[in-house]
This record gives structure tokens, sequence and C-alpha cells, in this order.
């Protein structure tokens, strides 16, 4: 017997509710999260663009190296940046649609690599602005410039966005119904259960 709420179908078969769709607050986290990872690959363009200087950074490093070796190690570094953004894209754009069908676990997920993110602009942006870029690239070797505070500040900003619009209270409501959706889970009024 089914419940004068329930629909059926032409069998008689209970016709399940549709799933609800996603908030928008939801969608603009998700494409904020893309965002980011594009911006870094726009930073990773800007920075290969110039050649010679990467090639005086290995020459530096490795003196004994001949030209031809040089340029294969360039053309080496700049695949391996590029494929290494796109692996990173590929993962949050996998972690993003795990959000968009109500995964808690993926907004964590997506917290935690935010997070990570907003440190490292932090310490970029302090450590320029303490201790000069100068200083950092007779240490380190590792040239920091202006581009590249922007660049952090900018995915910083927009990680940061991306995290807020993800626990938005329309965000949160629509994980709790997608939980609740799920075989096996109860509704549970706390919201304390991991999906």
């Amino acid at each position: 017997m089914t419940d004068l709420e329930q629909q059926v179908d032409a069998f008689g078969r209970p016709v399940p509710e549709p799933a609800p769709t996603p908030p928008q607050a939801l969608l603009v986290a998700r494409w904020l999260w893309i965002g980011s990872v594009l911006i870094g690959v726009v930073q990773a363009f800007i920075q290969l663009l110039d050649r010679p200087q990467l090639i005086d950074k290995l020459r530096q490093l490795q003196p004994d190296m001949s030209q031809l070796d040089l340029e294969a190690a360039a053309n080496s570094g700049i695949m391996f940046t590029f494929l290494l953004k796109a692996m990173i894209l590929l993962l949050y754009v996998m972690l993003s649609r795990r959000m968009l069908e109500g995964r808690n676990w993926a907004r964590i997920v997506l917290t935690v690599f935010g997070g990570f993110g907003i440190i490292n602009a932090l310490i970029t942006v302090l450590t320029v602005s303490l201790v000069g870029s100068a200083l950092i690239r007779q240490l380190t070797g590792v040239a920091v410039n202006g581009v590249d505070v922007v660049f952090s500040l900018v995915v910083m900003l927009v990680e940061i966005a991306a995290i807020v619009f993800m626990y938005r209270p329309d965000s949160n409501r629509f994980c709790q119904a997608m939980r609740n959706r799920r075989p096996g889970n109860a509704p549970t009024p706390t919201g304390n259960r991991w999906s």
C-alpha cells in the first residue's frame, strides 16, 4: 500500500521525490574554486613566458650543463608545471562536483585545501613585506616579485569567498537534505554525521 501523499508511476511503484537542486551559493563556490586554480595557471604561464630567465636559473643551479641540456630541462619544467596544474584543476573539478551532490566530505577537503592556500598567501605576503624580495632570493634562491604577491592575494581572496559561499545557511541546508536522502541515513536534526 502506498501513502496518500506518495506518488506512483503507471505500474504502481512509488516515484521518488526529485533531488533538491544545489543553491546558488554552492554553484558560485564551485566556479570560485575552479577560478582559483585557473588564476594559478595564468600565474605559472606568466612566469614561464620568461624562458631566458628560466634557463639562467637552471644555468646557475647546474653550471656544467650544455645549452641543449638547459633547453631540454626548461621544456621539461614547463611541461611538468602545466601537467601539475591540470591535475590540480581536475581534482578541484571532481571535488566541486561532489560538493554539488551534497557531499559534506568534499566541502571539508576543499576547505582544507583553501586553508593551506590562504596560509601560503599570508606567509608570502608577510615574508616579502617584512624581509624583502632581495633577501628571500639571497637566502632561498627563489625570486618572489610583486606579480607573485598580487597573484597570491587574488587567489587568497577567491578561496576565502569560495569557503564563505560553501558554508552559507542555504548550502548547509542543501547538504543536510542530500544527506537525509541517501539510503541508510535517517534524518538528523543536529547534522553531526559525515556524508
